[in-house]
């Protein structure tokens, strides 16, 4: 009886109602929607016939799904660790996409670190060198400074870092969830926070590097029915990337107004 209890435990209805649990479902929709749209489009420089990049995102909301339920159940700890996972992924699928268009030539038409990625026979690189790549690489080094590497991005990291390698015991007692901790809310909005700067990064480089994967379905829907679509049609953009750009990306002055000078997009 005392076992089944325990499998019971629910956590208190304020902490259940707090915002992360709305900014995971939005972030899950919305990985969901993008991996639909970029589907049909040829990762060129690779092997494969379909568009790698899908599963990357349909991936990562599945780490948001974990990470919903993770926290639901009062397990901060191990939510911690799949953020850092999270961190990770989203690197890696910005480091992948750079080095593919880098690499990419008549001479080279098909990037060797990534296929071999693809296929598991390579490990990915040290975070170090990714940031590197994507400090000096001339299509993303105008917009890496726009966030902070070296300030709270690296203290976040280092936070997550703890998690993972139980450097500190009252991070270990996050897990605990049926024990009274004071700061466990405080410990909530740390994840909210890390989770909406992570989307913030990613979403921006989406933009930027990617922008036909957020375009509306009008021109490819004309095309694929033999129709001529409407001029202009290719720059328009699709719902649920100009709701993200609104919800994510409006709010940063600096990193909006970038976006809208580069992006061929139509964004309102």
């Amino acid at each position: 009886m005392l076992y089944a209890n325990f499998m019971k435990h629910k956590m208190p209805e304020a902490y259940l109602k707090h915002k992360v649990f709305n900014d995971l479902k939005y972030m899950k929709k919305f990985y969901d929607s993008i991996s639909m749209s970029c589907f049909s489009f040829i990762a060129t420089g690779t092997h494969g016939i379909t568009n790698y990049t899908s599963y990357v995102y349909s991936a990562i909301e599945g780490t948001l799904d974990s990470i919903t339920i993770l926290l639901k159940n009062g397990r901060i700890n191990d939510a911690y660790t799949l953020i850092r996972k999270l961190f990770d992924d989203i690197l890696l699928d910005i480091y992948m996409d750079v080095i593919l268009k880098d690499k990419i030539s008549i001479d080279n038409f098909f990037v060797q670190e990534v296929n071999e990625w693809i296929q598991g026979k390579h490990r990915i690189p040290k975070t170090e060198k990714i940031l590197k790549c994507l400090k000096d690489s001339p299509r993303t080094k105008d917009l890496y400074p726009l966030f902070g590497w070296n300030t709270y991005l690296k203290k976040n990291r280092e936070l997550l870092d703890d998690s993972v390698h139980s450097n500190r015991f009252t991070l270990m007692l996050l897990n605990c969830n049926m024990i009274y901790i004071e700061d466990r809310v405080r410990h909530l909005k740390n994840c909210e926070v890390m989770l909406n700067q992570l989307f913030l990064i990613h979403l921006s480089f989406i933009f930027h590097l990617n922008s036909h994967y957020l375009m509306a379905s009008d021109y490819l829907d004309c095309m694929e029915m033999g129709m001529i679509p409407p001029i202009g049609s290719e720059n328009w953009i699709a719902q649920f990337a100009q709701d993200a750009f609104d919800k994510i990306i409006k709010p940063h002055m600096t990193i909006a107004n970038f976006i809208l000078s580069t992006c061929p997009l139509e964004i309102s």
